[in-house]
């Protein structure tokens, strides 16, 4: 679809990837005279897979990895637009992902390497994503590891772009614009897992306690509540297979109260599927 008009249905998905890059570069150069927001969401690398000729076979990782290399070649087109377009250094770019490896489709799914679990699961490897930002002129290269979460996105443009934040509700994303152009600690200290409307799990710093464990789409073992919640150091165990629940009590209580602190603040919209004939 292009707004309202169809371009072609069903959509022919061995050439999709390459059309997503071309449009984005299409826009990228009819706007470059204006400020402008691209928002590229390629469906690839979600099963059913597809590449196109020129990619078909070309990596050791089979179809997956002939798709992440499409996808990879796209963004380097991109960027090479930004960079002939004279629009680099006023630019800034993010590469992340939504969430980890579909586990039930095998290597077609990808892989979380030694992060636990996958896609539809509130361990690490199901919610744990890397992220790139790039602005030659206003990033200076670095690996970060402190905490974000994509909702920071919204707060963090906003303000960089002087849009205010409303202060008419509780707003989860913080700023990192102080980690991105100064090196500076990420202000974020604390990550919430939901799974649909129910809290699973919550990190504070290195520690992450799950409250509800559950595999995905009912594969991967049933649900599961834990009280007390099993405990886990990410710093030291990134694949959460040593419960130290016992040996720290105090984090878990710290923890406990950081929850209590946000379920007192949390207003739940209406469920829009409920009454959904």
């Amino acid at each position: 679809m292009r707004n309202t008009q169809i371009i072609e249905r069903p959509a022919d998905q061995n050439t999709i990837t390459k059309r997503y890059t071309e449009e984005a570069i299409s826009y990228i150069k009819k706007n470059k005279d204006r400020p402008f927001f691209v928002y590229l969401a390629h469906n690839l690398p979600h099963v059913p897979l597809f590449a196109s000729k020129e990619f078909l076979g070309t990596s050791k990782r089979g179809l997956y990895g002939d798709v992440v290399q499409e996808i990879d070649s796209g963004i380097g087109q991109i960027i090479k637009t930004l960079k002939d377009e004279g629009l680099a250094d006023n630019t800034i770019v993010v590469f992340t992902s939504d969430n980890g490896p579909w586990l039930s489709f095998g290597i077609n799914g990808g892989s979380a390497g030694l992060l636990r679990a996958g896609k539809g699961m509130t361990w690490e490897g199901g919610m744990r994503e890397p992220c790139i930002f790039w602005s030659p002129k206003k990033i200076k290269p670095a690996l970060v590891t402190d905490l974000g979460t994509t909702m920071d996105l919204f707060t963090t443009f906003s303000n960089i772009a002087g849009v205010p934040i409303p202060d008419d509700r509780i707003v989860d994303g913080v700023d990192l614009s102080a980690t991105l152009f100064d090196n500076g600690p990420s202000p974020r200290e604390n990550i919430l897992y939901y799974r649909g409307t129910d809290l699973y799990a919550a990190r504070m710093g290195d520690y992450k306690a799950h409250y509800i464990t559950e595999g995905e789409y009912g594969m991967f073992g049933e649900r599961e509540e834990h009280d007390p919640p099993i405990l886990y150091n990410l710093s030291l165990d990134p694949s959460e297979k040593h419960d130290i629940a016992s040996d720290h009590p105090e984090i878990i209580r710290h923890i406990d109260e950081m929850v209590k602190k946000h379920r007192s603040d949390l207003v739940k919209g209406k469920d829009q599927l409920a009454d959904r004939e």
